[in-house]
């Protein structure tokens, strides 16, 4: 019995509709699975060439540090020549001829001391004198041989002499009577007046006057241990008050103690700058004396950012494409900038931040590391002239 035509068309029907639903599957299928292929061999890609690419550094080169420091410390301004006058001799103050502010000579007198006592001291030598003379003179006048002993005439003339000597010494201490400036210069200190009692010698508290040379001035400079190699005797420095802050004061290093303080280890050091036409500093005055020190040895300036974490300082350089470690000797610490003594040049790429991935040869890509962006707000305020609290090195950076 063969099959009916409505069973035949019922069965193309069926597989007409199998088709129809495999095709859409099949689209279906395509449409969602291609792209996910397509995005899959993308990213295969991708972690292939991130794994075969160089990784890419930040670098920055390392610059070479200026040929001199400037540098600012406090200095203690005083005369060319001071001293402080005392008595010599013992009495009362009969009179005063300069006070503080006024201009003396050497030699000129400043005051006088009566001195009763040793007045009535020379008068009692004197007549002690006038006595041995004439005990002298009658040993001297006997002509008869043998009245007179040879140490009888010896024994006269050496208390003749004596009291000649003690006339003298007692004379030559009232001529301390006057008290005579010792140069010429300004009298500062007067601490007498008349009728005062004074006693001669140098003890505390003792002095008459101070007299002090302010034609020439000397600023004494503590230096500390690590600039004194540019220390030289003439080399040129400014000294700096706040009350003249745009007005430097020209001067020269004279001298140097040549050996360091063993407490603070510092060289004391004496500038010499000329106070005469129109002298506008004052012994005593606070000051401070710019140096600018050559650099006794050549150095290099690199960023903090580029030191490997680790015990021993060494940078990552980028030399031909690869990584380079580099151990350093480093310098005077300034902040977010170092100095290296020993192990660059100037010049090399300096990788900042460097990973603990970078391993010795290493090929690299680099990139310039970016310009600082100025901070938000308002700029920072000048510095004050010749501030005590500014800093007393002068930072290369800003060089």
């Amino acid at each position: 019995m063969s099959d009916s035509p409505a069973a035949s068309g019922g069965t193309g029907r069926f597989w007409l509709l199998m088709l129809i639903l495999l095709a859409v599957f099949g689209g279906l299928f395509l449409v969602g699975f291609l792209p996910r292929l397509r995005h899959d061999k993308a990213r295969d890609d991708e972690a292939q060439t991130q794994a075969t690419a160089k990784p890419v550094v930040t670098v920055q080169p390392a610059k070479a540090a200026p040929d001199t420091t400037t540098l600012t410390l406090p200095a203690d301004l005083r005369s060319n020549h001071e001293t402080f006058v005392f008595a010599r001799v013992n009495g009362f103050v009969q009179s005063w001829a300069s006070d503080i502010g006024q201009h003396v000579r050497k030699g000129q007198v400043l005051a006088t001391i009566a001195t009763p006592e040793l007045d009535q001291q020379i008068a009692q030598a004197q007549a002690n004198l006038a006595l041995a003379r004439t005990s002298f003179g009658r040993l001297t006048s006997v002509t008869l041989p043998g009245a007179v002993s040879q140490q009888e005439v010896d024994a006269g003339r050496a208390q003749f002499a004596g009291q000649q000597a003690a006339v003298k010494q007692l004379q030559a201490q009232r001529a301390f009577r006057q008290v005579l400036a010792p140069f010429s210069g300004t009298v500062t200190q007067r601490n007498v007046d008349v009728g005062n009692l004074v006693t001669g010698g140098n003890a505390t508290g003792s002095q008459l006057f101070k007299v002090e040379q302010t034609d020439t001035l000397r600023a004494f400079v503590d230096v500390p241990q690590n600039y004194v190699p540019g220390i030289r005797r003439g080399m040129h420095a400014d000294v700096l008050v706040p009350e003249f802050p745009t007005r430097p004061f020209e001067g020269h290093v004279a001298r140097d103690a040549e050996a360091l303080d063993d407490q603070t280890r510092t060289l004391r050091t004496e500038v010499l700058l000329a106070n005469r036409s129109q002298p506008l500093l004052r012994p005593g005055i606070y000051g401070q004396v710019r140096f600018r020190l050559p650099q006794t040895s050549p150095s290099v300036l690199i960023s903090a950012n580029a030191l490997v974490p680790g015990i021993d300082p060494k940078v990552a350089e980028v030399r031909k494409g690869k990584i380079h470690y580099q151990p350093l000797v480093l310098g005077r610490d300034f902040g977010s900038t170092l100095e290296v003594t020993q192990g660059l040049k100037g010049g090399e790429l300096l990788v900042i931040n460097p990973a603990e991935t970078l391993t010795e040869g290493l090929a690299v890509t680099t990139k310039a590391a970016p310009k600082p962006a100025k901070p938000a707000g308002p700029p920072p305020p000048k510095p004050r002239p010749n501030d005590p609290d500014a800093p007393r090195v002068s930072s290369p950076v800003a060089k």
